[in-house]
């Protein structure tokens, strides 16, 4: 099973073409994954974004719900994925592409710890990770491939076209 990272998730509304593509796995019987830390940036971006368009707390309930729901399977952020994760950190503090990233400097870097959060966390679980940050996810695989040379690597592909 694959985790959906951010960029895919933080797409997904009710209708939209990642809703179908949900709902295809459903009918498929096969749930989709998310990780926690995917889970905790997209309600805090829906929650900023409620803030300044209060209509957009229906959509806050109707993730919220969904998360908790049969659809989808939330991957923990657990002792061992804070372990790799806590290891990648200190290999490489700052985000490679930080140039590239959006933000300030500190939300960059908030960004670049959630991705490895979402990274240990898909990899300790034994999961691969569709993604559209394609070249971070692989400098986090290269760094968990140098952290641990004899276990298999972190999956990392493009994410599914619904």
């Amino acid at each position: 099973m694959i985790v959906w990272d951010t960029t895919l998730v933080s797409r997904l509304y009710p209708g939209g073409p990642i809703e179908r593509l949900l709902l295809d796995h459903a009918r498929d019987d096969d749930m989709i994954a998310i990780t926690a830390p995917t889970v905790m940036e997209v309600v805090r971006g829906l929650e900023l974004t409620a803030v300044r368009r209060p209509s957009m707390s229906l959509a806050l309930g109707w993730f919220t719900r969904l998360v908790a729901s049969d659809l989808v399977e939330t991957v923990p952020l657990d002792h061992w994925s804070a372990v790799v994760a806590g290891r990648v950190r200190a290999l490489q503090p700052a985000p490679p592409t930080g140039a590239r990233r959006k933000g300030t400097k500190p939300e960059q870097r908030a960004g670049w710890i959630l991705d490895i959060q979402i990274a240990a966390c898909a990899w300790t679980h034994g999961r691969g990770i569709a993604t559209e940050n394609l070249s971070d996810f692989r400098a986090l695989r290269q760094l968990v491939a140098e952290l641990y040379p004899s276990a298999p690597p972190l999956e990392v592909s493009s994410p599914p076209r619904g």
